[in-house]
């Protein structure tokens, strides 16, 4: 065989090498995304919040290292922002503000990543977890950057997304696009277009059927509604509902002690928000 056709031969075993190796790498990746894909629920029954706290960073960095193996991996893409997403809210926003928005940035951009450029007037029903937890983010974002015009400047373009949340699935998870709304109309300056008595009627409508168990729903009322309609019974009547549930065990567990935990902080500062 000619030095020529050796070399040829070598190449050719290089490409097929790494070409398999990246196949297995893609292949490898995607077994354990869906090893994760199915053990999320474990994670959320947990009811040891510090428990999660500590253990959960790791899972997100390994998420991380598989998403850039299978980059298109859409349903490891949703759950990687679901985590971050969940993490900044659980465990960051009240501590470390400014940490919680990096978490909250990276979220979206994952979600936005598995989108692959379905907007508001193209998506379907299988894109709702996407743009759900796309605007749950940026949703997120803004609330804690409150005091930054240019993310109040990113809150119109909440909107058409909200509304086609409720279009396409309005019941996913424990009626998450209501809640969003009531936040959307929280946060809004009311000579920008917020209107506390739109943001109680959303929230009204998150607590209806299993939105109504999933605690962070009426935590989420308390902190934003009640305070925005600057209605105090409210607030204090949803935040001692929270406090006072039995524990229900589930996939909703962790953030319902998340929830509870958080309530009792929010009720300490209730002579500072009315």
């Amino acid at each position: 065989m000619s030095s020529n056709n050796l070399k040829n031969c070598g190449l050719g075993f290089a490409v097929l090498t790494t070409l398999c190796a990246c196949s297995l790498n893609r292949t490898a990746a995607r077994v354990t995304s869906g090893v994760i894909d199915r053990g999320l629920p474990a994670v959320f029954s947990q009811a040891d919040t510090q428990y999660v706290k500590e253990a959960l960073p790791a899972n997100l960095q390994l998420m991380e290292i598989l998403l850039k193996s299978d980059p298109d991996n859409g349903k490891m893409l949703v759950n990687t922002a679901q985590g971050f997403c969940g993490y900044a809210l659980m465990f960051l926003e009240d501590e470390n503000p400014g940490r919680a928005s990096l978490f909250y940035a990276k979220g979206e951009a994952y979600a936005l990543s598995a989108l692959k450029g379905a907007t508001a007037a193209t998506a379907k029903k299988s894109d709702v977890p996407a743009l759900f937890w796309r605007n749950f983010c940026r949703a997120s974002y803004i609330n804690i950057n409150r005091d930054k015009p240019e993310a109040i400047a990113e809150l119109p373009a909440l909107e058409p997304d909200l509304e086609k949340l409720l279009t396409l699935d309005p019941g996913y998870y424990y009626n998450g696009a209501q809640s969003l709304l009531g936040a959307y109309y929280s946060m809004r300056p009311r000579m920008f277009g917020g209107d506390p008595d739109k943001a109680i009627a959303y929230f009204k409508l998150a607590l209806e059927g299993p939105g109504g168990e999933f605690l962070l729903n009426r935590f989420m009322y308390a902190k934003l509604g009640a305070v925005a309609a600057q209605d105090q019974e409210l607030f204090e009547k949803l935040l001692d509902s929270i406090i006072s549930a039995e524990p229900r065990d589930g996939d909703t567990r962790l953030p319902d002690e998340v929830a509870k935990i958080k309530a009792k902080k929010l009720l300490e500062k209730k002579n500072d928000l009315f």
